[in-house]
């Protein structure tokens, strides 16, 4: 009996390359685009918009002054772009499975910021991660809060990243749109982990002389939307003595740090829990920012 082969081709990297001639009027590119996500790129300067079709029907446009991230949720077979400037050099190159089911612009936020996006869209935000214990003996700092939604959007939307909490320090709320997540608790004391942030956050690990307790994962972003993959963060990994520390939960928004024997890892990504410290160590670990994401519907 003939077996089924599982293997799948990987389906990037995969690009596209062309210079628009001389002048501002449309240029068409007849192409297999296939689904996925893609990073459209230019040289010249200008304000670039790109149309994508899938025969005479129109699927969904990117439009922007520097480097664009499209979803693009269907493949296409051909795409008309154009500048304000002319003689632009444009790559288009698909850099990822597509992260949803509609056709729109991924907009990644870790800075605070007004975006200025109108229409429809789907909303993740997550707060700060919270720092380990201050000094040694150390748990591990809570994860930042996770929610989201869709929403309509103005343009006028306020967009505030909650910080990452130093040892000891809470992490800071992250809000857009009507969404608030809050920031992960610091560690106070060893017998004290950080407290999950809300909603949805998880508490820290905690102290252990002879083995720390772990972090763990929050909810994924698809949770609130199946078609958003970027993951989940995480809390920190309590210190210890002797024998392992804790490690850090989550993974793809954030992973939280590491406890330590020594010093308490820092968390990494965005919205994860530093790590406790333990005997011999210092300090815990930093919680690190919080970030918001943005599918806006074409």
């Amino acid at each position: 009996m003939p077996f089924t082969d599982p293997f799948v081709a990987n389906p990037y990297p995969y690009a596209f390359a062309v210079t628009i001639p001389g002048t501002t009027l449309p240029y068409e590119i007849v192409e297999n685009f296939v689904s996925g996500v893609y990073t459209i790129s230019w040289s010249g300067g200008g304000t670039l918009q790109v149309d994508f079709y899938n025969g005479n029907t129109f699927i969904g446009s990117a439009s922007g002054t520097s480097s664009i991230i499209y979803n693009l949720a269907q493949s296409a077979t051909k795409a008309v772009l154009w500048n304000s400037v002319s003689n632009v050099s444009v790559v288009l190159s698909l850099t990822a499975l597509a992260a949803a089911p509609v056709s729109g612009v991924l907009n990644t936020y870790s800075a605070s910021t007004t975006p200025g996006l109108i229409g429809d869209a789907y909303v993740v935000v997550v707060g700060g991660g919270g720092g380990g214990t201050a000094g040694t003996f150390g748990s591990g700092g809570g994860s930042g809060g996770i929610t989201g939604g869709r929403v309509t959007l103005v343009g006028n939307e306020v967009l505030t990243i909650g910080n990452g909490g130093a040892p000891g320090a809470n992490g800071g709320s992250t809000t857009f749109a009507g969404f608030t997540a809050t920031g992960g608790g610091g560690s106070p004391n060893a017998v004290t982990p950080g407290a999950a942030g809300t909603p949805n956050g998880v508490a820290g690990g905690t102290y252990n002389a002879s083995g720390g307790g772990s972090g763990n994962p929050t909810v994924a972003a698809s949770s609130f939307f199946s078609f958003l993959n970027q993951g989940t963060t995480g809390s920190g990994g309590g210190g210890c003595n002797t024998g392992s520390p804790g490690t850090g939960g989550g993974s793809g928004i954030g992973t939280g740090g590491n406890g330590g024997n020594g010093d308490g890892a820092s968390g990494t990504g965005f919205g994860s829990g530093g790590g406790g410290a333990g005997s011999l160590g210092s300090n815990g670990g930093s919680g690190m920012p919080g970030v918001v994401y943005v599918v806006t519907v074409a």
